[in-house]
């Protein structure tokens, strides 16, 4: 039986790793993707959003109508947008050459102080949630979450 999980008390993203690591694992052939959003009270909640690119088993991409909405939803609601997610099938806890692409403009995050957040799998099961925080011109990675064999 899998180990609970052992988030970062200090990191509020921590809160939701295990639901993203669960959200992960119920779609493990496929890079599931979706938003981190924190509400007034300090909590933090997955928004799942439908993975919308050519091969969702090797890449994400947010449907721009999809997004749209959430953003207006959060807005509506009076909650913060605190991090992109998606996992990796396979490939680890890093961000991508092609995750870089899609979150970054002209070497700068597109998203200010949003974290990007990866979920990685090995074999169906996932091992580790990292979130990428932008500091000192890259992103820099803080394991959230790790399951314990």
């Amino acid at each position: 039986a899998p180990s609970p999980p052992m988030p970062r008390a200090e990191e509020p993203l921590a809160a939701v790793a295990a639901c993203l690591a669960a959200l992960a694992e119920g779609a493990p052939g496929e890079e599931v993707c979706g938003l981190v959003v924190g509400g007034p009270g300090g909590g933090a909640e997955a928004w799942p959003l439908p993975n919308r690119a050519d091969d969702p088993r090797r890449s994400f991409l947010l449907g721009p109508a999809e997004l749209l909405a959430a953003l207006r939803r959060l807005d509506a609601e009076g909650r913060a947008l605190l991090a992109i997610y998606h996992s990796h099938p396979s490939g680890g806890p890093d961000l991508s050459a092609r995750d870089l692409d899609g979150a970054l403009a002209a070497g700068e995050p597109l998203l200010q102080g949003v974290a990007q957040v990866v979920v990685a799998l090995e074999a169906g099961r996932a091992v580790t949630v990292r979130a990428h925080r932008w500091a000192a011109g890259a992103y820099r990675g803080l394991d959230l979450w790790t399951s314990v064999r």
